[in-house]
């Protein structure tokens, strides 16, 4: 069994195509083929159904995956630390990143980042807690950051930054409630927040259920950013962690106001437990930490007391 045969695995598994995997590879097509017969023959087992649509993983296919993606990140991984044996920060980091942090911080933390250190390989995911804890314990992705469900205590959990969910509206929009808000009011507005998919629904019903209520909004979404356009264009009001909308918050475009009953969003980071973290994804989720850290008192300051 050789590296190569498992690299043209994963990435065959990754595209659904022989035609695209040959592409990505730069390799012609008739070697690939041979490579993965050759993998199969030495298994004793087919890893993929051929058909017309694609290449479709068998239960084996499924199964070895995994495995095989965890082999390729260890010697990725044992090459990058023996690069940084040198002055020179370069590698390669896959990191995972829930949306309330890909959709706004992320994309300012990587130009800093990769102006800083231009010899690193940043391979960015955005997703949902259960998708990313999944995808890094495959050996899929090297860290997540990851919203902490509440009271969650576990060692493989840093901290990065813990912040107060707050209530947003249009800037336009008048807020018919006293401020800091009564947590156990909100259902008197019009609400559109994050659907029960989403970790930060399970962190508003938790501390609603405290406070022996439900919320009830009109309007559920999977996604942020169509709750912040809609808001931004409506007379709803939704429920948020300050990151989430800091771009709009600065540009006036939106109104964040305080919720008395503090509803506290960790965000924590967790690494694969099969190897140590690299120097250059040390770095990134340090660079990470910090853009949060001076994002939230810059929110902080501009929160509409009343």
């Amino acid at each position: 069994m050789e590296l190569r045969q498992l690299q043209y695995f994963t990435v065959i598994y990754d595209e659904g195509s022989l035609t695209r995997a040959a592409q990505r590879l730069n390799v012609v097509q008739p070697a690939l083929s041979q490579q993965l017969s050759k993998l199969e023959e030495e298994l004793g087992r087919p890893l993929f159904l051929r058909t017309p649509k694609g290449m479709i993983p068998t239960e084996a296919g499924i199964q070895a995956y995994p495995l095989f993606a965890g082999v390729l990140s260890d010697i990725k991984s044992a090459k990058q630390q023996i690069e940084e044996n040198s002055s020179k920060v370069q590698g390669n980091v896959s990191i995972g990143v829930v949306h309330t942090v890909s959709h706004n911080v992320l994309a300012d933390t990587l130009v800093s980042y990769h102006q800083k250190y231009p010899d690193v390989q940043v391979r960015a995911t955005g997703g949902y807690t259960t998708d990313l804890t999944e995808m890094l314990r495959t050996s899929q992705l090297d860290l997540i950051v990851i919203n902490a469900p509440p009271q969650a205590r576990n060692p493989d959990m840093i901290d990065i930054i813990c912040e107060d969910l707050v209530l947003v509206g249009a800037a336009d929009t008048p807020l018919p409630l006293p401020v800091p808000v009564d947590y156990a009011s909100v259902n008197q507005l019009k609400l559109v927040i994050p659907s029960p998919r989403h970790g930060l629904r399970y962190i508003m019903d938790s501390a609603a259920s405290k406070l022996d209520f439900a919320l009830s909004p009109r309007m559920e979404f999977d996604d942020l950013k169509p709750i912040e356009d809609f808001v931004g264009h409506s007379d709803f009001f939704t429920i948020l962690p300050p990151l989430t909308v800091h771009r709009e918050l600065r540009a006036g475009r939106l109104k964040a106001y305080p919720i008395a009953s503090s509803i506290p969003r960790r965000l924590i980071y967790m690494s694969s437990k099969n190897r140590p973290l690299s120097h250059a994804a040390e770095l990134l989720i340090e660079e990470i930490r910090e853009r949060m850290i001076d994002v939230s008192h810059e929110i902080s300051a501009s929160l509409d007391m009343g």
